[in-house]
């Protein structure tokens, strides 16, 4: 069931990046959640139940012991487990990474990402139209 205004989570490790999209969805009326790292973004969606998941894949393992260790398969696995979630796979997921590699590219849409956006190319207006057509597409009321 789609939240009233629609809900927003970006699991982004970059604190900049994160603010700042926060602070542009919200402008736009959206709410907004966001998490910094791989444990935090997997936890997230299935308490928050997100209209859409912006993701990035360069994510750090707290887990690791080398510090900030940053690996673009732990954005892989939480798209993995999104889709192989019952509760979760109807989330649309858009990957929003720096990385700009066809196979990469292709992998994620085949594990059922929705769209790919390279961050260096594109503006948070773009986001938010991707995700506007998104949520229109899906019968959500969009913020005014």
């Amino acid at each position: 069931m789609p939240h009233n205004p629609p809900l927003i989570l970006y699991i982004e490790d970059d604190g900049m990046l994160l603010n700042m999209y926060r602070e542009f969805f919200t402008i736009h009326g959206f709410a907004f959640a966001g998490a910094a790292d791989f444990q935090n973004g997997k936890k997230l969606i299935p308490e928050t139940m997100p209209d859409v998941v912006l993701l990035d894949l360069l994510l750090p393992d707290l887990r690791s012991s080398i510090p900030k260790n940053v690996d673009h398969e732990l954005g892989m696995e939480i798209l993995k487990e999104i889709k192989r979630d019952p509760k979760t796979r109807e989330i649309p997921v858009i990957i929003l990474s720096n990385i700009d590699e066809p196979r990469v590219i292709e992998r994620a849409k085949e594990l059922g990402a929705e769209d790919f956006l390279v961050k260096a190319h594109v503006v948070p207006k773009e986001v938010l139209v991707k995700v506007k057509k998104i949520l229109t597409n899906r019968g959500v009321t969009l913020p005014e």
